[in-house]
């Protein structure tokens, strides 16, 4: 029997839960994870909701880290969170088509994330009025109201996990930009040995190949440092992709079939995919260091704008060299 496939290029990636669960009025930052009620009663009007007490007693359990997010590696007893100012949602959809993308969705965004990591917490409250929060649960649609004001909110999520997102994200991009640039500092973080291979990320060593999974060392050449890492990636990707995408047919006459992210933080992870598969073509503008999806290889600024700085420059740089030249004659 003759196998088929399909490709990216007749595939349109949608977006329908996490961009269509952005806070209308912004998000702000909070010392609970809703505004106005401490820890204690979050939890217990969580619990009647659906049951977060695990088998031993407590709250540690996987559906409460699920929801929460307060750090899953990291101890913290008091983390700041991102809330939303309000439980007004505006809703989005739309699509975009690989190669071609439309509409609300950005194909910079995984990397708008991960340079989150060097700045600080109002840019991530900015990240969150831009695309809302990273992942979605039913209890985040639990509404609480103050008895005081009467004001209404909704649970949001720990900085401290995006934290750790940011950074797990962050590495995988930086591995990936040494692998398309060729970069010899890469020979430093994939490390053969005779029990396996290494991957080292952020002073972390990874284990990708082990005295277990041997066989694998027979994909590479020995010594190959790009096939091992550009592995790695395809692992990442199965990890944080497996079950968040939903496939959908088009009710159009085009019959397209589309792919949704179930997260903002699904989403995220999907726009590398396509940008490491060559389906959207990321360039850094040469003025600002922004990201942007371009078809021309040649391009060099994200907007307008830019041009017009690079031009004032150039025309400013021209005048002074001129002015020189004549105070020299």
């Amino acid at each position: 029997m003759k196998s088929m496939g399909f490709f990216l290029d007749n595939i349109r990636i949608g977006s329908y839960l996490s961009h269509a669960n952005i806070c209308q009025d912004g998000y702000s930052v909070s010392k609970s994870p809703v505004p106005g009620f401490d820890n204690s009663e979050v939890l217990a009007r969580l619990n009647e909701c659906q049951p977060l007490i695990s088998s031993d007693g407590n709250y540690h359990n996987e559906i409460l880290k699920s929801v929460f997010n307060i750090g899953l590696r990291n101890v913290d007893t008091s983390p700041l969170w991102i809330t939303p100012n309000s439980i007004r949602q505006r809703k989005y959809t739309h699509h975009h088509k690989v190669g071609q993308i439309k509409g609300e969705v950005d194909p910079t965004s995984h990397r708008r994330f991960a340079a989150l990591m060097s700045k600080d917490m109002n840019c991530k409250v900015d990240f969150a009025n831009k695309y809302g929060l990273l992942r979605h649960h039913e209890l985040h649609n639990v509404v609480f109201r103050q008895p005081d004001s009467g004001q209404q909110f909704q649970i949001g999520e720990s900085l401290l996990w995006w934290q750790e997102e940011i950074l797990d994200l962050s590495a995988c991009l930086r591995l990936w930009d040494m692998i398309r640039s060729d970069d010899k500092e890469l020979k430093h973080n994939v490390l053969w040995h005779r029990d396996g291979i290494v991957i080292k990320l952020d002073g972390l060593e990874v284990q990708l190949v082990n005295r277990a999974t041997m066989n694998l060392m027979t994909k590479w050449t020995s010594g190959d440092v790009e096939g091992p890492a550009r592995y790695y990636l395809s692992l990442e990707f199965e990890r944080r992709l497996r079950n968040s995408l939903t496939p959908r047919v088009s009710d159009s006459q085009e019959h397209d079939i589309s792919v949704y992210p179930d997260s903002l933080l699904s989403d995220i992870w999907l726009m590398f995919l396509l940008e490491v598969t060559g389906s959207s073509r990321l360039m850094q503008c040469v003025i600002c260091g922004e990201y942007f999806n371009t078809n021309d290889s040649r391009s060099q600024f994200c907007s307008a704008r830019c041009r017009m700085r690079k031009y004032r420059t150039r025309d400013y740089k021209i005048k002074i060299e001129k002015g020189r030249q004549g105070r020299l004659i």
